[in-house]
């Protein structure tokens, strides 16, 4: 199979799982959205673990893990809370941050140089940012779109959340070198869900109604072992840069769910706002 299909398919499940953890269980605390997202997390990784042949090693490894994961737990909470908090088209879209942020960091931080097509990468994604909150200009100026991203939780924990990621990604992608994408696809996610459920459980944080919405476990559950399985085997056999800027089409994916099925207000508004964030993502991750 292609990994271009793979990819569409791992964007198709990501925001399948995203639109039915908000549809069926964004009443509950937030600690139990997170229970269900792992409830297909923990078994795929397992599997995977099980199944992957255990490859060579490396010093890397262990220590890009076990420096990605505190991040990685943040992320997670910051990604369920603004599903549970907002409307999915005006939170899922600020993921785009993502490669903006990488690079910014490379240039910052490394010294890397942004060339124009990352210049006009990063243009795309704070206009597409700027145009998802374009109707509240007539309450009170032009700065009102930017002011809007703060006052909405959602967008600013998603926000927070590509910085997030931009680190981890990295670190990630690191322990990858010091292993191999199967193996990383089966540990990662499995070390995260045992730690995540026994901090929840130190914590006195678990809780169990979830488990009385079976149909939407199993949903949420099956769509992430989906994914997995599509990112790591897209991830095998295609350059990372180019499977993640496929699967950025996940964010339009979710927008499209909360207009259609949520009724979600300004579909249209929303979805271009998203293409130009997703845009600008595909050109700083394949040509910035």
């Amino acid at each position: 199979m292609s990994w271009f299909w793979l990819a569409v398919g791992a964007a198709f499940f990501l925001a399948t799982s995203d639109f039915l953890l908000k549809r069926n269980f964004s009443d509950l605390p937030v600690g139990q959205m997170i229970l269900v997202r792992l409830s297909g997390l923990l078994p795929a990784g397992l599997a995977l673990l099980l199944l992957a042949p255990i490859p060579p090693i490396k010093p890397q490894f262990y220590w890009s893990v076990a420096l990605a994961l505190p991040a990685e737990i943040l992320a997670l909470y910051l990604y369920n809370r603004a599903i549970q908090a907002s409307p999915l088209a005006l939170s899922l879209p600020f993921l785009s941050f993502t490669p903006l942020f990488v690079a910014v960091i490379g240039f910052l931080v490394l010294g890397e140089s942004l060339d124009g097509w990352g210049l006009g990468g990063i243009v795309l994604v704070v206009i597409g940012a700027y145009t998802l909150n374009l109707h509240t200009i007539g309450q009170g100026g032009w700065s009102q779109p930017i002011r809007a991203i703060f006052r909405e939780k959602g967008s600013w924990m998603i926000l927070l959340t590509s910085l997030l990621y931009a680190y981890t990604l990295t670190m990630c992608k690191n322990a990858m070198l010091g292993s191999s994408p199967w193996f990383m696809a089966g540990v990662y996610p499995s070390v995260l869900a045992i730690l995540v459920v026994a901090g929840m459980g130190v914590a006195g944080r678990l809780g169990w109604d979830w488990l009385r919405r079976p149909w939407g476990v199993a949903g949420v559950g099956l769509s992430t072992v989906a994914m997995v399985i599509c990112h790591y085997w897209a991830l095998s056999m295609a350059p990372a840069a180019y499977m993640i800027a496929v699967k950025r089409l996940s964010i339009l994916m979710a927008v499209a769910y909360g207009g259609v099925f949520l009724k979600e207000a300004r579909l249209g508004q929303h979805l271009l706002a998203g293409g130009l964030m997703v845009g600008g993502a595909v050109v700083i991750l394949l040509w910035g």
